[in-house]
């Protein structure tokens, strides 16, 4: 059962940090301190050399010492305050925030062998990784896919309905084919009509994860996945288990599925045909098996 955390005030931080020893005792210096001050002032301190000078030399020491031990609860404390800030991202299951999803996932699949995980709507940043998917398959991975593809009603809500993507499925997954010629593992593409809201890759145990972002651009009109942040999800924390769910939850829910060989032929009739955007799309819905 979760807990809910509320928000502390300082003293119970201090407490939390195990700072508070730290502070009363500072504050029986600074009582010190202020004492002797009120002491030094006095007539009769003022007219003995000798209380002068030992009160003198109190109140400057003591306030040497407020002065540092100060300074080191502070550091203490925001260091502390620092750690339990990561601890808390690590329970959550956030292993690294990251703004460059593509150079990240490009150095995941150096060395990925076992399995690719891919969703999305568009495949933009997935057509710049596909050689290095490509590798990571004939290293013996396979890919399973979650796509909105573009005659959806989700896809059209986020997108448009101009959006001219289907030159990115054939190059993708033309690539993905040809890589997987000599696997033995089952390969699946999945079409979902559902609106897909994390932008998520596996590659093999590392779950690479981030929202879609509405947000546009002059090239692409919608900014890409590379541009959205991303994190890098702890294995078996509870947020890699429900990313993980969402993706298998889709899987289970997907209305198409890609059909290989109707699909490479489909590819060959692209390569020699000049077609519309619509043309592609059905000429790509027609190398799908319902479900």
């Amino acid at each position: 059962e979760d807990k809910v955390k509320t928000k502390l005030s300082i003293w119970d931080r201090v407490k939390a940090y195990r700072l508070k020893n730290n502070v009363i005792i500072l504050g029986i210096l600074i009582v010190i301190f202020v004492s002797s001050i009120i002491l030094y002032m006095q007539e009769w301190a003022q007219k003995s050399a000798i209380w002068s000078n030992i009160l003198l030399a109190c109140f400057t020491s003591f306030l040497a010492t407020i002065l540092a031990m100060s300074a080191e609860i502070y550091v203490a404390f925001r260091d502390k305050e620092r750690d339990q800030f990561l601890e808390d991202i690590h329970i959550f299951g956030i292993a690294n925030l990251n703004k460059d999803k593509e150079s990240l996932l490009r150095d995941l699949l150096s060395d990925c062998d076992k399995e690719i995980w891919i969703s999305g709507y568009r495949l933009i940043l997935t057509d710049h990784l596909k050689s290095d998917i490509a590798e990571a398959i004939k290293r013996g991975a396979k890919v399973t896919a979650v796509l909105c593809a573009p005659w959806t009603d989700a896809f059209k809500l986020v997108y448009g309905t101009y959006e001219k993507v289907m030159d990115n499925y054939f190059s993708v997954f033309h690539a993905i084919s040809m890589a997987k010629k000599d696997s033995t593992q089952e390969f699946k593409v999945f079409i979902v009509e559902k609106p897909i809201f994390s932008d998520t890759y596996r590659v093999d145990q590392n779950m690479v994860t981030g929202p879609y972002m509405h947000n546009k651009d002059t090239e692409y009109g919608r900014i890409m996945a590379k541009d959205f942040f991303s994190y890098n999800l702890v294995r078996k924390s509870r947020l890699y288990e429900l990313v993980e769910n969402e993706f298998l939850t889709l899987c289970d829910e997907a209305v198409l599925s890609l059909n290989w060989e109707r699909f490479n032929e489909a590819y060959d009739v692209l390569q020699v045909s000049d077609l519309t955007e619509q043309a592609k799309i059905e000429l790509f819905k027609n190398a799908c098996d319902p479900l």
